[in-house]
């Protein structure tokens, strides 16, 4: 493949990208470790960071806008100010009124209760909510944008006084005249008593931040409450709460009178057409504003360039992993990095929002992560939007992803799609042309890359009489370090233990400057190193038939990471106990049942006899291992702090063992055959459980059974739980002889299993 010229308007977000695939550079966010960009359409382009802060990271999603007469910004809410809705609700009522959307931030800070924005709200030239005296974003017919506070001043005429209106369209203060639009809500919703006037607008034209209404006078209410907002018609609200001289204004007013509105802003607000409020401002003439803010949390800002270029910008947070958020102050200094010299807060947290309509889709993409995991519906938003209409004819180039970074080997299917002149979708007759910076992998005409070597490069897209496109590419040969992770869980193994003929599927992800990087399992070289069994060229691991110690390794390029591997045998399951044995069920049982331990991890020792405290301790166990309360009981050769003290401890409490007549219990002695009976028949009379079964001793050597075992004995061939053995052709018991650790699991289980 030969390789490409960069000489497109798409190269600078394509060096962005290139240039930060190398050392990480420091911003006000942290070090840098990954960032692209595309254009979105007509003078926009979309823009993403992420940054290391030194224990985790920042993630910034931002849209570039440079004012043109094909794209501009407006400011949208729901059907009423008070209304609400997700980025694609507001959406669709601008797509009904002729609006394409192709991007947007959410809006002003509200009030959570009734989803009232604290600002101003502009739309169209008309003013739907007053600014509550805060700073605003205002925009005007070119796309040119201000920020600043438009100090507005509304004066009402009624009865030769001049009053004034602290709010418009937001909740009535205790004292001043309030007006209320169809634009709010259905009603004032006022919750105190006051007077409430109903007027029509008979000169003036439309509610502006600069204009003179002559109001006519149509109904004057006492209301304890809410009263409707009549369409066509405003409301003059004032509370019963107000002076006298705020009252003499409504006590002379009737029917048929006029009145008189005036609004006034600064200058400089005039010719806005379009605003929406701003809580805080964060930078003006160049320099970050003092005493912001300070927490770290997602945030939604937006700055103006000294070439009048707008920069809608969130970053996320909340998300440990993705992202950390930022303080105020960070997004302030993160604004004038980016050329900014003013720029002003919006609503963050749950509530920060960035969508786009990448270049020959149809439906907007949710752009930043929000902190929620859903998308919160809001009061306002702003948003980039044309009136153009689709032309159907294709005239550019969309290449997506249009950022990879990818493992030497790994593969990636590349899309193309086209558009119109506007960046709507079109249909693409030609036939497209994939190419890749030469040494960096192959691509077919199905646009499916196979990436190889390492360095930075393009993947492009050409058809003829189409403006292409590239994507930026980053291939890595060595990347900076490996983890393996369990595929079926996610979590990451340093150590592997696995039962033998067992199979693990693991996955290989490969970290460069911090991130992961596009991999395939198949891209790694996957090796074990001693008799532990089989790894496959996709990382699936196939233990072998016996225990075994030894590694996995896995590597790719110059850079390899080697877990260790215990093979072993499961629970239960030993070389000394061979599956065909007669007790092989019976140690699997008490094994699983957490009743027994191994002698080692691949030894049962089955034909071993068992001693009295190891039998103590079977029963202590069985019994939910209680907790011991002091030492009373204990035997003189049974000293605090072994093994089995506490075990024959309880057993002694609660008469289940004894111990001989000088005060010995003797730990390490051989339990017999009896003494096991006797001990177990204590045991379930201690739980409770039936100990009235008993039978004849079919025994040969019945009669050798001491006198104090003999009704354990007796209780123990009745229940089933002992059968005895043959021996010279005759069955027998062998009460004094020592029990093996065999016998003992194969009884256990046949009591455990008689319980349930």
């Amino acid at each position: 493949m030969k390789t490409r010229k960069f000489n497109r308007t798409t190269a600078f977000f394509l060096v962005l990208s290139l240039l930060l695939t190398g050392a990480a550079w420091a911003s006000v966010l942290g070090d840098r470790v990954d960032g692209a960009g595309t254009n979105l359409g007509v003078g926009m382009k979309l823009a993403r960071g992420v940054y290391w802060t030194g224990s985790d990271f920042r993630t910034e999603n931002y849209v570039e806008y440079t004012p043109n007469s094909t794209v501009f910004p407006v400011i949208t809410y729901g059907s009423k100010i008070l209304s609400y809705g997700s980025f694609s609700n507001m959406a669709d009522q601008l797509r009904a009124k002729g609006y394409h959307v192709i991007a947007g931030i959410n809006g002003d800070y509200f009030n959570t209760s009734d989803y009232q924005p604290l600002g101003i709200v502009i739309t169209d030239g008309i003013l739907r909510s007053s600014d509550g005296g805060h700073w605003a974003v205002g925009f005007r017919d070119d796309g040119t944008a201000i920020i600043g506070r438009p100090a507005l001043k509304t004066t009402l005429t009624l009865c030769n006084q001049n009053y004034p209106v602290s709010t418009i369209n937001k909740t009535r203060t205790t004292y001043n005249y309030a007006l209320y639009t169809e634009n709010y809500a259905s009603t004032t919703r006022n919750s105190t008593p006051g007077h409430d006037v109903i007027v029509s607008v008979i000169d003036g034209g439309d509610l502006t931040v600069n204009c003179e209404l002559t109001l006519l006078v149509e109904e004057i209410l006492e209301s304890d409450g809410p009263v409707d907002i009549p369409q066509g018609k405003m409301v003059l609200s004032l509370a019963e709460t107000a002076d006298e001289w705020r009252q003499y204004g409504i006590e002379n007013l009737k029917p048929g009178d006029t009145a008189t509105l005036k609004v006034s802003c600064d200058p400089e607000w005039d010719d806005v057409k379009w605003a929406v409020g701003s809580l805080y401002k964060l930078v003006t003439n160049g320099n970050a504003e003092s005493g912001l803010e300070a927490a770290a949390a997602p945030r939604t800002a937006i700055g103006i360039k000294t070439d009048g270029t707008l920069v809608l910008y969130t970053i996320d947070g909340r998300k440990s992993g993705h992202s950390v958020g930022a303080t105020m102050t960070q997004v302030a200094n993160r604004l004038i990095e980016l050329g900014c010299v003013e720029a002003a807060i919006m609503d963050g947290g749950g509530s920060t929002s960035l969508n786009a309509m990448y270049i020959g889709d149809s439906s907007l993409s949710q752009i930043n992560s929000p902190s929620g995991g859903y998308q919160r519906a809001v009061t306002n938003y702003i948003m980039l939007v044309t009136k153009e209409k689709p032309t159907g004819i294709a005239t550019q180039l969309a290449i997506y992803p249009y950022s990879v970074k990818m493992l030497s080997g790994a593969t990636v299917s590349f899309t193309a799609k086209s558009a119109d002149e506007f960046g709507f979708a079109a249909p693409l007759t030609q036939q497209v042309n994939y190419s890749v910076t030469e040494g960096l992998g192959v691509i077919g005409p199905d646009g499916v890359f196979k990436a190889s070597g390492s360095g930075t490069g393009a993947v492009s897209v050409t058809a003829e009489g189409l403006a292409g496109a590239d994507a930026a590419l980053t291939v890595i040969y060595t990347p900076d370090r490996i983890s393996i992770k369990n595929e079926a869980t996610g979590k990451t193994v340093s150590a592997l233990e696995i039962q033998v003929e067992q199979s693990v599927d693991l996955t290989a992800e490969a970290i460069y400057n911090r991130r992961p990087l596009i991999s395939s399992d198949d891209c790694y070289d996957w090796s074990v190193e001693g008799d532990i069994g089989g790894i496959s060229a996709t990382g699936i691991f196939t233990a072998s038939d016996r225990p075994a110690s030894g590694s996995i390794n896995v590597s790719a390029g110059d850079k390899s990471v080697t877990i260790p591997v215990k093979v072993v045998y499961p629970p239960g399951r030993f070389e000394d106990v061979a599956q065909g044995a007669w007790y092989f069920d019976a140690v699997s049982f008490v094994v699983k049942e957490g009743l027994f331990n191994g002698v080692s991890d691949t030894e049962f020792c089955p034909d071993e006899n068992m001693s009295r405290a190891m039998f103590a301790t079977v029963l202590h166990r069985l019994a939910g291992s209680p907790k011991v309360y002091g030492h009373k009981g204990a035997f003189t050769d049974v000293a605090a702090g072994k093994w089995y003290s506490d075990a024959i401890v309880w057993a002694s409490q609660n008469g289940i063992v004894k111990g001989y007549d000088d005060g010995s219990f003797r730990p390490d002695d051989d339990v017999t055959r009896e003494q096991m009976a006797a001990i177990l028949y204590r045991y379930a009379a201690w739980a409770g459980h039936n100990t009235g079964v008993a039978a004849d001793l079919p025994f040969r050597d019945s009669g050798a059974v001491s006198s104090y075992a003999r009704a354990a004995v007796e209780w123990a061939v009745g229940a089933k739980l002992i059968n005895g053995m043959e021996r010279e052709g005759a069955l027998i018991f062998a009460p004094q002889e020592s029990a093996t650790r065999a016998q003992v699991a194969t009884i256990m289980q046949r009591f455990k299993q008689s319980l349930t």
